[in-house]
């Protein structure tokens, strides 16, 4: 049996542009993976960037809070030295309300731990030590993480996970 291919010049040309379609082709979808992983390289940076900022936040954050926190203490205990029969429910319910500012705190940056929006790794690093002292202080224990009434729930959680 013999097999005669005869191509008409209609049917080369057709090949050559099918053969150059499927080249383009091939090429179009280098440069697309090319393209996006350089966009996926940018996504990322940006991503890491966005996480630093909002890390960067959560350290200030906390760290006003604090200083709220410690110098409403002191102002607290200089009154009570210079003023020892004063009335001071007024004065005790702003600093738990300040007390409170500083535990929101806290939680807010624990809630971006769990939904995984920081880094995870540097979070421990930075904040294992500091949860654990907030929770285990005694003066701070019974009033605000006590098992029967969790007021700081994704403090408690990340607490648990961290210890």
């Amino acid at each position: 049996m013999k097999l005669d291919i005869d191509f008409t010049s209609i049917e080369i040309i057709t090949i050559l542009i099918s053969g150059l379609a499927i080249i383009i082709s091939i090429w179009d979808r280098i440069a697309n993976n090319i393209s996006n992983k350089q966009s996926d390289k940018k996504a990322e940076k940006a991503l890491r960037l966005a996480q630093g900022v909002t890390e960067i936040e959560i350290r200030s954050s906390i760290s006003q809070a604090r200083q709220r926190v410690d110098s409403f203490a002191l102002e607290l205990k200089k009154f009570k030295l210079e003023q020892p029969n004063v009335d001071l429910s007024t004065h005790k319910k702003l600093f738990y309300s300040i007390l409170e500012d500083f535990f929101n705190q806290y939680d807010r940056a624990c809630m971006l731990y769990l939904d995984k929006k920081i880094d995870r790794k540097r979070f421990k690093k930075e904040y294992k030590m500091e949860l654990i002292n907030v929770i285990e202080n005694k003066s701070y224990k019974d009033r605000y993480f006590r098992d029967d009434d969790i007021r700081f729930e994704a403090i408690i959680k990340v607490y648990n996970k961290l210890k």
